[in-house]
């Protein structure tokens, strides 16, 4: 049986400009945000507490009048796609946190919203990448129903703090210039270094 298709509609400003998109039927919109408003609700709530450093656009997920997500798109480390796409059409999507409260499919009409709203308003972005973290338990189910493409597996390597937070061997490298094993858990006592697992890289050509 076909998912039913819902009408989206985009969200203008005062100057004829995208800022966002919604299903009307379904309550659930889209609509950009400053980026510290998306880091407050990334850092308390995705699996990760980091927020997207290098970023492009942030955006705040509304569900019947109330802000219940939050989703977050950057430039990236690697955009460079094989050679297919210039730089500067590729960014990536880093972060999308929704509340239990959202409903069923929510994920899946988020990030149509959030495709949509990006053809409009960026329609210089030709593709974007995004990542899953075997090693968190996700496997990209959400992205293989919204027409991602897995292209690589890249093997685990990070560091998980005790406070919960992931650190990427560059950054910590960045933090103390060393990565002495000996050091880092002196500096942070329980740290574990997880090496079991890929991130799964996919594209979605907009």
């Amino acid at each position: 049986m076909a998912r039913k298709r819902y009408k989206k509609v985009p969200i203008y400003d005062l100057a004829g400009r995208c800022i966002g998109y919604e299903v009307p039927e379904k309550g659930i919109r889209i609509i950009e945000c400053e980026k510290a408003e998306a880091d407050r609700i990334i850092c308390q709530h995705h699996y990760s507490h980091k927020v997207t450093q290098n970023s492009f656009v942030s955006l705040l997920v509304i569900y019947h009048g109330r802000v219940e997500g939050a989703l977050q798109c950057g430039y990236g480390i690697r955009p460079k796609i094989k050679g297919e796409y210039r730089p500067e059409e590729v960014r990536e999507f880093d972060r999308m946190w929704l509340s239990d409260t959202m409903p069923k499919f929510s994920e899946t009409i988020t990030l149509s919203l959030f495709h949509h709203y990006m053809r409009l308003a960026h329609p210089e972005v030709k593709v974007l990448i995004s990542y899953a973290d075997t090693t968190a338990g996700n496997n990209g189910t959400i992205y293989r129903a919204a027409n991602y493409e897995l292209i690589d597996r890249l093997r685990a390597d990070f560091y998980l703090l005790p406070s919960g937070e992931r650190v990427h061997p560059v950054s910590m490298w960045h933090r103390h210039s060393t990565r002495a094993w000996d050091f880092l858990q002196r500096q942070y006592p329980g740290i574990v270094h997880i090496r079991d697992g890929y991130q799964l890289k996919f594209i979605k050509r907009l």
